[in-house]
């Protein structure tokens, strides 16, 4: 029988993947191409690349042998563990938890039903997803604009609350927000959000954490702990080399992880929401050579926020 399993990096998206009964997998943070040509033949050689510290280059391997999956440790330095416990070579239940160095992985046996109603699950949410993305070419007014992407991103990230930043020909400023009050903004109940914003924008690049605790640039944030935030997305809003601003969503209540496959979504989405966005603000840009701001830093937060207080009376 196939398996599947998640992966939960501490600093990234989960990510799922399919194992053929037929295969073998192994972990570890070599590309495949450096592992190609090592498998039996026989048996398909595939690669689940972890990028992190605690992970040796190659690090484990899953088989199927008689029909049963097996876990064998490749002499990683920071060991392969099932259910809590280091193993050299085990035969793994249907369903269990496995750990690579610091990387925690949900494994599972599944049917070909299984695989099917996960299929049509992401297919359903890739034709909201364009929906999504059509609905906005009919919208006219840029502040509605806004909001329907916010409202969007919260859908498909599976969020509560989160807000749209813009630059604003000399700043930023928070042009849309949904749960998110300014003035709950102005106490820093959300401060953590300022440093996933501040890395989106400055390294233009989509920024999850699926687990708060396990993030040092979050977890230190006393407001951060006190809201019990449990995920977070932030992704750039980008034009060409400019940066237009960034989408941020969260959410307190426990729920699925953001996966790599629903990163690709919001970052598609994202993508062309962007160019909607450009254009319909050029029409409302009083100097259109004004020169891109950079990111905000932390101590323009209040003055952001105090603006965004002030739009809203």
């Amino acid at each position: 029988m196939q398996a599947r399993l998640i992966a939960y990096p501490p600093d990234g998206a989960a990510i799922s993947r399919m194992i053929p009964a037929v295969a073998r997998l192994r972990i570890g943070r070599a590309t495949a191409e450096a592992t190609s040509g090592t498998a039996p033949p026989g048996t398909e050689a595939e690669c689940l690349p972890l990028a992190h510290a605690s992970i040796s280059r190659l690090h484990a391997e899953l088989r199927n042998v008689g029909g049963s999956w097996h876990l064998a440790d490749l002499g990683s330095k920071n060991g392969s563990f099932v259910d809590g416990i280091r193993i050299n070579e085990v035969r793994l239940p249907d369903s269990c938890w496995l750990r690579f160095g610091d990387v925690h992985c949900e494994f599972a046996t599944v049917d070909d039903a299984h695989v099917e109603a996960d299929a049509s699950r992401f297919a359903a949410r890739r034709a909201r997803a364009t929906a999504h993305t059509q609905q906005l070419g009919r919208i006219n007014d840029l502040d509605s604009m806004l909001d329907a992407t916010l409202r969007s991103v919260l859908e498909l990230a599976q969020c509560d609350r989160g807000f749209v930043l813009l630059e604003e020909g000399s700043g930023y400023s928070v042009r849309a927000s949904i749960e998110l009050p300014p003035a709950s903004l102005a106490l820093r109940e959300f401060s953590g959000s300022v440093g996933a914003v501040q890395r989106a924008m400055g390294e233009r690049h989509a920024v999850v954490a699926n687990d708060i605790s396990t993030q040092p640039w979050l977890a230190g944030r006393a407001s951060v702990s006190a809201a019990g935030l449990s995920t977070l997305v932030c992704l750039p809003l980008l034009d060409g080399d400019d940066v237009l601003g960034a989408v941020y969503a969260d959410r307190v209540r426990p729920g699925a992880a953001i996966s790599t496959l629903d990163v690709e979504l919001l970052q598609a989405f994202v993508e062309n929401a962007a160019v909607w966005i450009a254009a319909r603000r050029a029409h409302d840009l009083l100097d259109a050579h004004t020169t891109p701001a950079e990111p905000p830093r932390e101590h323009a937060w209040e003055r952001i926020i105090a603006n965004h207080a002030g739009q809203r009376r």
